[in-house]
């Protein structure tokens, strides 16, 4: 049975080893990924909420990362959602987004931002899945080639 709670100090280690596993990110993207973790577990007050899937075992199947857009009113940022590659699909990611959700209310609206590459085709899948609508597209933002895609959705 997979659980849903806030991340702590203590799941630091297996968060950094989960990103370390996710194929498609980028050296850069783990980095920056490490970074936003460490800064939402050292405080509160640095915007960054963690949430962790986790197992009767403590095994960290997931986590999401999430963040309120300075000077805006409900808007929100999911910056990171990952998954430990032997659970793809079954499940978890749609706990993790659905359990966001539900912290920001009805009112809110979230963006996610992610690549048109091919790596992320099944990441964009899964937020169209999930109700997220593409708000616009942003030519060879990252790189030449690899457009930025920016999702939104209303609660």
């Amino acid at each position: 049975m997979i659980a849903i709670r806030p991340a702590g100090g203590d799941d630091r280690h297996q968060l950094f080893t989960l990103i370390a596993t996710i194929d498609v990110f980028t050296h850069e993207e783990k980095e920056l990924a490490r970074k936003v973790i460490h800064d939402g577990l050292a405080s509160a007050e640095n915007g960054y909420h963690i949430l962790v899937a986790d197992d009767s075992e403590n095994y960290l199947a997931g986590f999401i990362c999430y963040g309120s857009i300075p000077i805006t009113v409900k808007r929100w940022d999911l910056y990171w959602i990952a998954v430990a590659p032997e659970l793809s699909r079954q499940g978890v990611g749609t706990l993790l987004l659905q359990a966001m959700e539900e912290r920001l209310g009805k009112g809110a609206r979230i963006y996610i931002d992610t690549s048109a590459t091919s790596g992320y085709a099944k990441a964009r899948s899964f937020y169209e899945r999930q109700g997220y609508k593409v708000a616009c597209i942003l030519p060879d933002f990252y790189r030449a080639g690899d457009d930025k895609v920016v999702y939104c959705k209303d609660l």
